[in-house]
C-alpha cells in the first residue's frame, strides 16, 4: 500500500528499528494493520509486538477472538500479550458507559504493554472512515472549535506514542487488502448493531455523505490535520496567556487573574485559554463543559455587577470579585459566627490565624492600619469582636455623622464573598471602633482623658 507509506514518512510514524506493539481485535481493519506490518519489518528493522484484549462482552465469541489472535502471533512468530478485562464489572464500578469503561481499561492494558517492553509506538488499525464518524459525533455533540480535532495521527502514550498509519485509507481499501492476501478477519455481531451512536452514524450518515463525495475520508482526513496545526498554534499562544494567572493544585485546585489584564488579550486566546484552565482543574475536560458555559463565563467577564459567581459541572465554581476572577472547587464552607470578648492585657484568634491584642497605655501613637488607639474613657469594656451585623453602622474619623458598613464595604471595593467574614470590633453599647484593617472609628477620640487603649492585629 504506497498510500500507507507515503503517509507514514510524512508524518514520520516510524523510525528505524522501533518497537511497535500492534493493537489486534482479530477484525479486518487490525488483521490488515498486523500483515502490513509484518511486510514492513525488515524494512524498516522493526520489532513487532502483537497486544489482544477481551473485553468480555460477548461471551465465548470474544474469547475465540482472543485465541484466534494468538495463534496467529504465533504462526507469524510474533511476541503476543493477551488479557480479560471484566467490562460489566467495571461499568457498574464507575458509572460510565460501556464504550468508555471498554476503552479505558483497553488502553490500560496497552500502557502496561508498552512499559513493559518499552516500546517506542503502538499502532492502531483506525482508517479514515473511522475518522470521518468521529469528528461527525464531535460536530454533533459540541459547538467548541476545540472539540473537534479527528483522532491523532500521532500522540503520545505511555513509553512512546500511538501512531494511526491507516488514516489515509477507507473501510472499503482495508476489506480488500484482506482479501488480496487470503487473510480471514473475526466478525464482531456487535458492529451491526445501531445503538451505539458511532454504528448509527456507520450505517446511516457515513454512506449519505460519501455518495456525495467518495473522497470523504481524504477531506475529513485533512481538516483534522488542519485543525491540529491552527490549534496548536492558538494553544501555544494560550499558554503564554496563563503565566499572568495564579495556578494551583492541579487537578481539583484552584485558579485567579485579574480580568483586565486577562481581557486585553484577542477574543481567540481568552477562549482557549479558559479551556486550558478547566483542563487544569478537571484533569482533562469533560463531557459536560459546553458552548453554553463558555458564554456564562464571558457574560460574567463583562457583566456591570462587581461580584457574581457561576456553578459548572462537579464542583466547581467560577467566582468574580470586581478584578478578580477565581475558579475553584472549594465549596463555601459554613463559617462559625465570630464572636469574642477582649479584655485589656488579652488577645484573641480569629478563624484565619490572625489574632487581635488589647492593652492600655498613655501613648496615643499609631502605627498603621493594623494598630487602633481609642481613648479609654469613651467605651464600655469589655471590647467585642465579631462580624457585621445587617445595620451596622460607624462614625469614621473626620467624618460627620454614620455611615453603614455595608457600604463602606462597597466604597472598598471589598469582595462580597470576604464581607461576612470581616472582623470588627464594638465596645458593650454596640459602638462599631474598628472595623479591622479597613476603617477606625472617631467617636471614642473626642475630648480623650490621657488612658488610651491599643488595639493590635496580627497576620
Amino acid at each position: 500500500m504506497i498510500d500507507v507509506e507515503n503517509f507514514i514518512k510524512k508524518h514520520q510514524l516510524l523510525q528505524p528499528n522501533d518497537t511497535v506493539i500492534l493493537a489486534v481485535s482479530g477484525g479486518p481493519d487490525s488483521l490488515a494493520l498486523l500483515h502490513y506490518f509484518s511486510q514492513l519489518k525488515d524494512k524498516y528493522g522493526l520489532t513487532l509486538v502483537v497486544a489482544s484484549v477481551d473485553h468480555s462482552l460477548r461471551g465465548a465469541g470474544s474469547k475465540q477472538d482472543l485465541d484466534y489472535v494468538r495463534s496467529l502471533a504465533k504462526e507469524w512468530e510474533l511476541t503476543f500479550y493477551g488479557t480479560t478485562v471484566d467490562v460489566p464489572s467495571f461499568k457498574k464500578e464507575t458509572g460510565m458507559g460501556t464504550q468508555e469503561a471498554a476503552r479505558t481499561l483497553r488502553y490500560r492494558f496497552f500502557a502496561e504493554v508498552m512499559n513493559e517492553v518499552e516500546a517506542d509506538k503502538l499502532a492502531f488499525g483506525h482508517h479514515g472512515d473511522d475518522q470521518a464518524e468521529t469528528m461527525l459525533m464531535q460536530f454533533t455533540r459540541s459547538a467548541l472549535p476545540e472539540a473537534v480535532h479527528g483522532m491523532p495521527v500521532k500522540r503520545p502514550f505511555a513509553s512512546g506514542s500511538i501512531i494511526r498509519p491507516f488514516l489515509c485509507l477507507e473501510k472499503e481499501d482495508l476489506v480488500q487488502y484482506c482479501a488480496a492476501h487470503q487473510l480471514q478477519p473475526r466478525h464482531d455481531p456487535s458492529n451491526e448493531e445501531t445503538d451505539y451512536t458511532r454504528n448509527a452514524f456507520r450505517k446511516k450518515v457515513l454512506p449519505f455523505l460519501k455518495a456525495s463525495n467518495p473522497k470523504l475520508h481524504q477531506h475529513m482526513q485533512r481538516m483534522s490535520e488542519r485543525f491540529s496545526e491552527d490549534r496548536g498554534f492558538i494553544q501555544e499562544k494560550a499558554e503564554e496567556v496563563l503565566q499572568d494567572i495564579k495556578m494551583e493544585g492541579g487537578k481539583g485546585g484552584f485558579t485567579q487573574f485579574s480580568k483586565t489584564v486577562f481581557q486585553k488579550q484577542p477574543l481567540a486566546l481568552q477562549r482557549s485559554a479558559f479551556h486550558l484552565i478547566l483542563n487544569y482543574l478537571y484533569g482533562n475536560q469533560i463531557e459536560e463543559i459546553s458552548y453554553i458555559h463558555e458564554e456564562m463565563f464571558f457574560h460574567l467577564l463583562d457583566e456591570q455587577k462587581p461580584n457574581a459567581s457561576l456553578d459548572f459541572p462537579r464542583g466547581l465554581k467560577v467566582v468574580r470579585a470586581y478584578d478578580d476572577i477565581m475558579f475553584t472547587f472549594n465549596s463555601e464552607k459554613e463559617e462559625s459566627i465570630l464572636f469574642k470578648t477582649l479584655y485589656i492585657g488579652e488577645q484573641v484568634s480569629l478563624p484565619d490565624g490572625s489574632t487581635l491584642s488589647l492593652t492600655a497605655g498613655e501613648d496615643s501613637w499609631e502605627q498603621g492600619k493594623h494598630d487602633y488607639v481609642c481613648d479609654s474613657h469613651h467605651v464600655s469594656l469589655p471590647l467585642i469582636v465579631r462580624n457585621r451585623k445587617p445595620g451596622d453602622r460607624m462614625i469614621l474619623r473626620g467624618m460627620n455623622g454614620s455611615k453603614k458598613v455595608k457600604d463602606i464595604f462597597i466604597d472598598q471595593k471589598i469582595p462580597a464573598q470576604l464581607r461576612d467574614t470581616w472582623p470588627l470590633v464594638t465596645d458593650q453599647d454596640g459602638q462599631v471602633l474598628w472595623l479591622v484593617g479597613l476603617k477606625k472609628g472617631e467617636g471614642c477620640t473626642r475630648n480623650p482623658s490621657g488612658t488610651w487603649l491599643r488595639l493590635q492585629y496580627k497576620k
